[in-house]
């Protein structure tokens, strides 16, 4: 009895052995995993600091074998869930990306495409700039479009919408230093000062949405959707590269002026919270002003509240209180010049922004990058726009636009033919 007991246990154990070799040998069974690695809206060789892991499900690295280049890698894994993950930058961006997948019983091939992310956390801010006009001294069809440059969903609502005042011509403010500085910290505001309604999440802008604010929010071609605003050319005027505003998301209507400040009524308004200005239309100069996207500073309810509050107010260039923001306040900044070289009164610090831009006269054809101050033409009545340099497109088509707050840098100086709701295929 013992000897059958004693064979029994052999012959389990041989089969326990024998067992768990066939499990140790598909266990074992190993499948060749193909990476390959792109970037959208970018060229893998312009990319430095690359870098690409594959962990397996309890989080350990697994070790790549020889691939064709650091971008396409091969891996050897036995059946299970992995994850890839992969990183790589430029001056601008950083490209991240990750990717789940499971090695059941093949070979595979796994794609991995890493997406942009803006190393400074970007938000709502101009995009192009339009209020140079066209002959014979039309100058109704301003447009001012904003982009959210940012990951994230951003919000209009609050954002006031203004200009800087500043000194003319070659002679500064008495607010400014000898250097052409604002030495307080806060900057005096000047025309309309406008302000986007809303509760806080009303207005949202997803992602690379651009949002035209028009001064007239009508068609600005020859036959006008409103009569009384129609445009009837003449062998000396040019159309308007507006086109038609009707449709833009934003007016600029100012109420106090109705009777000649059109108000498109399936387009809403900006509200005007303070003013210093007697004209008949929200507009920059047609040779330019200082403007830019602010917020109200913390602790004001409301705007009128902020309005309301004399300590908001200082005597400047006018030696009469004019209302001032906080430089803190400011979201976005455009240092927009008047003329020639020996001209410029430098407005923002260089915080807001350290360069300036203007557009000039010069024709529409002429290479871009190429226009300075010694060839400088009028820009008033050109049909030209400021507008910012796109330095990457993806593959869905989102555009990326240049924000160092250096306006010299990040604008194409000289100016372009201005065109609302521009899209971009590639970087400039």
């Amino acid at each position: 009895m013992k000897k059958v007991l004693f064979l029994s246990s052999l012959l389990c154990a041989a089969l326990c052995l024998t067992t768990s070799c066939e499990d140790d040998e598909q266990v074992a069974k190993k499948y060749e995993v193909t990476v390959t690695v792109t970037a959208d809206g970018m060229s893998l060789d312009s990319l430095k600091d690359f870098s690409l892991k594959c962990l397996n499900a309890s989080g350990n690295e697994m070790a790549a074998q020889e691939g064709e280049n650091e971008f396409v890698k091969t891996y050897k894994l036995i059946a299970g869930n992995y994850t890839l993950s992969g990183f790589a930058s430029t001056s601008e961006f950083n490209f991240l990306g990750e990717q789940k997948f499971v090695v059941a019983d093949k070979d595979m091939e796994v794609s991995l495409v890493l997406k942009p992310s803006p190393k400074v956390k970007g938000g709502i801010i101009f995009k192009e700039l339009y209020y140079t006009g066209v002959p014979s001294y039309y100058f109704k069809d301003g447009f001012y479009e904003l982009v959210n440059n940012s990951d994230e969903v951003m919000y209009l609502d609050g954002i006031i919408f203004t200009e800087i005042q500043r000194g003319y011509g070659a002679t500064a403010s008495t607010w400014m230093d000898s250097l052409g500085n604002i030495p307080a910290d806060f900057y005096p505001l000047d025309g309309y000062v406008m302000q986007f309604p809303g509760n806080g999440t009303d207005y949202p802008v997803q992602p690379g949405q651009s949002v035209v604010i028009a001064t007239q929010a009508y068609n600005h071609g020859t036959e006008a959707d409103t009569p009384k605003m129609a445009r009837e050319l003449t062998d000396a005027d040019e159309p308007s590269p507006a086109g038609d505003l009707s449709t833009a998301d934003w007016e600029l209507h100012l109420p106090a002026h109705a009777n000649v400040n059109y108000d498109n009524p399936d387009v809403p308004s900006l509200k005007v919270i303070w003013s210093n200005a007697t004209t008949y239309f929200w507009m920059l100069s047609v040779f330019g002003n200082p403007i830019a996207l602010a917020k109200l500073p913390e602790g004001y309810a409301d705007a009128e509240a902020f309005v309301n509050d004399s300590t908001n107010y200082h005597s400047v260039a006018s030696g009469k209180p004019i209302l001032c923001l906080p430089r803190n306040c400011i979201i976005d900044a455009v240092d927009i010049q008047r003329s020639g070289e020996e001209q410029i009164v430098k407005v923002f610090w260089p915080s807001e922004d350290a360069g300036y831009t203007y557009p000039t006269g010069a024709n529409a054809s002429d290479p871009d990058y190429a226009v300075d101050f010694d060839s400088w033409v009028s820009p008033s009545y050109s049909g030209k726009s400021i507008r910012r340099k796109c330095i990457m497109v993806t593959e869905a088509g989102r555009a990326y636009f240049k924000d160092t707050n250096n306006s010299t840098e990040d604008f194409i100086l000289g100016g372009q033919t201005a065109l609302p709701r521009r899209t971009f295929t590639a970087a400039d």
